[in-house]
């Protein structure tokens, strides 16, 4: 599974700063929404996260990276 990376509001390919219509800001702000199943914080924008399959689009799971790779060596390390 690889990692995704959102890009941050008024960057080259991140969403609009100012409240838009486009859909791809919209589908990217909805992403950045998601919570950590891990921490409980947003994913957020400019971190490493995975969406986990197997969920209807809308309702996907999330994870910053670094919470699900700490989680993975915490169950490794017993």
């Amino acid at each position: 599974m690889a990692a995704g990376i959102l890009p941050a509001p008024g960057t080259e390919y991140g969403p609009c700063v100012a409240p838009c219509r486009h859909r791809d800001c919209a589908a990217t702000r909805r992403t950045a929404l998601k919570v950590c199943r891990h921490c409980g914080a947003p994913v957020g924008y400019e971190r490493r996260f995975y969406e986990e399959p197997g969920y209807v689009d809308a309702d996907r799971r999330a994870t910053h990276a670094d919470c699900e790779e700490r989680a993975i060596e915490a169950e490794r390390d017993g």
